[in-house]
């Protein structure tokens, strides 16, 4: 018997009024996410996973629907519980990079360390640039490095403060394919090490398949394959 999970979305929907009517982007999605698994979000270009994944990041207010993390209705939160929520228990990888440009990529990942309070933030954040092959551009600034070493810079400043969910938007599109296997390879032993679930934004068939289940989005509707 499953025990409760870790995150339970129902009867989500997004939607935006225009000059034609309402665009609905999700129709009464349902979405669960367990301790410890690993759930592929896979569909067509524009079918709403980007969306669902921000509505589960908290980065998004859903149009009707419940959101319950942790045992906790996200979706009843203001914006700052929804921020002290976030730092403690959720790493958003994006699909752009969002790294600040006046900040070294050491310094990027050192911010939500610092943020959490952990100790020895530095060493910890060298580590984690290591593990995804920058050990040589610590002190690099985004203009510096090539759009690969960028994306590979958030996903170590989103795994820093070991959250117990990383939501992941195409973490490996703009890797060539070796450096996007060595970094999935690092989300799945540190989600592991950690104890952290994960839900992947993915086009990637060899990177669903390395997942515990897959859940297809099509024209706003999920469905578990």
């Amino acid at each position: 018997m499953k025990t409760e999970p870790l995150i339970k979305a129902h009867n989500l929907s997004l939607s935006f009024p225009s000059l034609s009517g309402k665009i609905e982007i999700l129709k009464s999605v349902n979405f669960s996410l367990y301790a410890n698994e690993k759930v592929a979000l896979v569909g067509p270009s524009g079918s709403g996973k980007s969306s669902l994944l921000m509505l589960l990041g908290g980065l998004e207010q859903c149009t009707s629907g419940s959101i319950i993390i942790a045992q906790k209705e996200i979706t009843q939160f203001s914006e700052d519980q929804l921020a002290d929520f976030r730092k403690e228990n959720i790493g958003i990888i994006f699909q752009g990079f969002h790294l600040i440009p006046t900040m070294t990529a050491i310094e990027n990942v050192c911010i939500p360390l610092d943020l959490a309070r952990i100790k020895n933030t530095r060493e910890r954040a060298k580590n984690l640039l290591s593990g995804v092959g920058l050990s040589d551009r610590l002190n690099h600034f985004p203009s510096e490095l090539s759009g690969g070493e960028q994306q590979r810079v958030a996903i170590a400043r989103a795994l820093a403060s070991k959250p117990r969910i990383i939501l992941a938007d195409e973490p490996t599109g703009n890797l060539d394919q070796d450096t996007g296997f060595k970094v999935i390879d690092l989300l799945f032993n540190l989600a592991k090490e950690y104890e952290s679930s994960l839900v992947i934004v993915t086009h990637s068939t060899t990177l669903a398949k390395k997942c515990d289940r897959v859940v297809e989005l099509t024209n706003g509707v999920t469905v578990d394959k």
